[in-house]
């Protein structure tokens, strides 16, 4: 499993909907978690490592400690009060910028087991969760800043990715999204 970096092709595209019962989710969403520790993220959706299906998994690394894992996750809703996030991402190494999310959402998804949850999230899991969700619909979160902003983001993270060549996703870079 290998992390893809921006801009390749399917961080663009949208996912298509996991099929209830599909057998190859659990053995996805397990090696998911591990890399999501190795490459100390907060979240990891699927088009991140080159898999097209709508699956996610987090893990805030706040108490208690909790790993979501989300197969078709949907936002039921969102409040109407917006919060700025300073947001990182593991495809885009290097790189941060402040978006706006909703300050809480509630969702609907499916774990690995196929068994549907309702979550109620605020805060920065809220963010996460909204940050992921964008990558299973093709976005990346510099797609949400304003077209200067996401030039300008652009051309620093194509600068940035000239100077550190050998730079590993989440290194000394606190956690990502």
């Amino acid at each position: 499993m290998e992390l893809l970096e921006y801009p390749h092709p399917i961080l663009s595209k949208k996912c298509d909907y996991v099929e209830f019962g599909d057998p190859t989710v659990k053995d996805l969403t397990a090696e998911m978690v591990g890399k999501l520790y190795e490459w100390n993220g907060a979240g990891l959706a699927a088009p991140q490592v080159g898999v097209s299906k709508r699956v996610i998994v987090i893990d805030t690394r706040q108490e208690p400690k909790t790993v979501y894992v989300m197969v078709n996750p949907s936002i039921l809703l969102a409040s109407e009060e917006m919060v700025e996030s300073y947001e990182g991402c593991l495809s885009l190494p290097l790189l941060r910028a402040t978006v706006l999310r909703h300050s809480s959402v509630v969702l609907e998804y499916l774990d690995a087991a196929f068994e549907r949850h309702e979550l109620e999230a605020d805060g920065f899991l809220a963010c996460c969760l909204q940050h992921e969700l964008d990558h299973l619909d093709g976005m990346v979160y510099i797609d949400r800043l304003s077209r200067w902003k996401r030039a300008k983001a652009i051309r620093e993270y194509t600068k940035l990715r000239k100077m550190e060549s050998g730079f590993s996703p989440g290194m000394d870079e606190g956690i990502c999204i």
